[in-house]
């Protein structure tokens, strides 16, 4: 006689960072305009297109895709034969994607490529070149005008790029990492490095300042804000924020009644609780201006006093190796279609930077450490590496070798190249970049003073991560009611006898246990599922 077991799944979850995925779509824009190539062309040989500055915000059903197309056009000189290059002003592109679903606020990856460049040849217009100014041309002969004429190329450029945006939401999501109460053949997991959830606070910082205006102010219009320059750090149950508070106050003039602007940057330091939390945590972060006033000084109108409160969202997690169940197989389950940021690899590489730099006066001694800041971050994954170009850029002060002993300052720009091992790394995937400045050293040249040899480490940490959509198992059924009948074979069973038993078609058996390759192989102990009628 078979043994019949009725068993509630019991699913075990794990609180996870995710990104649920809510809609993608691609859509295709021209940029036409007429460009004027000096000289009589003979061929356009070659077009190097670069994007740059590419960024989506995304508002209700659309992605709003901005970005910088910049050119270099190749071409042959039909007088000399010579190849020549020339490049084109960059041309700002604006353009929208469909997303249905999509809200303010959600998060958006925008992928742009150039499909198509073209240039039609229109006609030669005239060009006069040499001329100094306008006024110096008026005044020549049409003898010396014929001798600066010279003939242009007029083509239509004719670009067509594709837009491919995706729109996610983050959420903490209950996602099942393990199930007991069925065999585990029949459960598929999937190995993912994901974000797990530390925790997540907010915390308002105020920031007052006093406002200096460069002439009497009768009202304030209005003020727009910005925050630059964000740096995070997580210590023991805290994230440590640093940044910049970029205000344009736009105010009526007291004397002339006219609206002036005036730009202020003022810098804040601040932290949130986040418990749990540990140095080498990921953090995102989030802030808002909430509030933001200047209140003009009555006595003296020429100055004012400034406040502003920004909201600081926090949310700190770690990296985990995790197993998430996609299917229990002949279970009732409940599943979310995620597009989840799976880690592909980690690493960090130091270099030295090492450059001779010319100070406007002789150099006593440094005057403390650089200010010091990267710009222009490019990165570029090839096979297991990922490349990363930019500019560190440092504010240098040191003492002057007079008398006065005065505190001076220059700016360095130097650019660096740095790769860093990522085993599994692939084009297409996305790359975090993270650097930072470990130590900086300076030596004045003796000899002369204006000389300083200076070297620079730097650590530059990147993560490397794969976007994949998958369905995962978020809850099952644990009622009081079953939601499978599992069956342990007892000898002499076959499968047609155990149908026959649960007036349940061999087929609907054979369908709700995959594992069973051979139906006419099945032994004692096994555990089968049997669908309910």
């Amino acid at each position: 006689m078979g043994k019949d077991e009725f068993l509630a799944l019991e699913c075990i979850t794990d609180l996870l960072k995710v990104e649920q995925v809510v809609g993608e779509n691609a859509s295709q824009t021209s940029l036409v305009r007429d460009i004027v190539l000096p000289g009589k062309v003979r061929k356009i040989a070659e077009v190097d297109t670069e994007l740059r500055d590419v960024k989506g915000r995304v508002i209700e059903n659309k992605v709003i895709v901005e970005g910088v197309l910049h050119k270099q056009i190749f071409y042959v000189d039909d007088k000399s034969g010579q190849m020549k290059e020339f490049t084109v002003d960059d041309e700002r592109f604006v353009h929208f994607v469909d997303v249905p679903g999509a809200m303010p606020g959600m998060n958006v990856q925008v992928h742009v490529r150039v499909e198509f460049v073209g240039h039609d040849f229109i006609r030669e217009v005239k060009a006069y070149r040499d001329a100094e100014s306008a006024e110096d041309l008026e005044l020549e002969t049409e003898h010396e005008k014929d001798k600066k004429k010279n003939v242009d190329s007029l083509f239509r450029q004719t670009v067509v790029l594709e837009i491919f945006a995706k729109v996610t939401e983050s959420m903490q999501l209950d996602v099942v990492v393990d199930v007991n109460g069925v065999d585990k053949n029949n459960v598929k997991t999937e190995l993912l490095k994901v974000e797990s959830v530390i925790g997540e606070n907010a915390s308002q910082v105020s920031v007052q300042a006093d406002v200096d205006f460069d002439r009497p102010a009768r009202k304030i219009k209005n003020i727009d804000t910005q925050i630059r320059n964000l740096e995070t750090r997580v210590i023991e149950n805290k994230v440590i924020v640093e940044g910049v508070l970029h205000k344009q106050i736009y105010f009526v003039g007291a004397d002339d009644d006219v609206v002036h602007e005036l730009s202020v940057d003022e810098k804040f330091t601040h932290f949130v609780d986040v418990p749990g939390a540990f140095p080498g945590a990921n953090v995102q972060l989030h802030p808002r201006v909430e509030f933001v006033a200047v209140d003009i000084d009555a006595d003296d109108p020429t100055r004012g006093k400034q406040t502003a409160i920004i909201d600081l969202f926090a949310k700190v997690t770690e990296t985990v190796q995790v197993d998430v169940v996609t299917d229990i197989m002949g279970a009732a389950v409940r599943k979310e279609l995620l597009k989840v940021a799976q880690v592909i690899g980690e690493g960090s590489k130091q270099q030295n930077i090492v450059a001779d730099l010319k100070a406007p006066a002789p150099a006593k001694k440094m005057a403390g450490p650089p200010e010091t800041r990267f710009e222009n971050l490019e990165t570029r994954i090839i096979e297991d590496k990922v490349v990363i170009e930019g500019d560190l850029v440092k504010h240098v002060y040191f003492v002057s070798d007079d008398d006065e002993a005065e505190v001076r300052e220059f700016e360095v720009r130097e650019h660096f190249t740095a790769f860093v091992d990522i085993p599994g790394a692939r084009p297409g995937q996305v790359a975090q970049v993270y650097p930072r400045v470990e130590f900086t050293d300076f030596d004045i040249d003796p000899r002369d003073r204006t000389r300083i040899r200076q070297t620079t480490i730097i650590e530059i940490f990147v993560k490397v991560t794969e976007h994949v959509q998958l369905e995962v198992v978020v809850s099952c059924d644990t009622g009081p009611t079953p939601s499978v009948t599992i069956y342990v074979v007892q000898p002499g069973d076959t499968l047609f006898l155990i149908a026959q038993r649960f007036n349940v078609s061999l087929q609907a058996i054979e369908k709700a246990n995959p594992q069973i390759t051979d139906p006419n192989l099945i032994f004692p102990g096994q555990q089968i599922f049997i669908p309910r009628r």
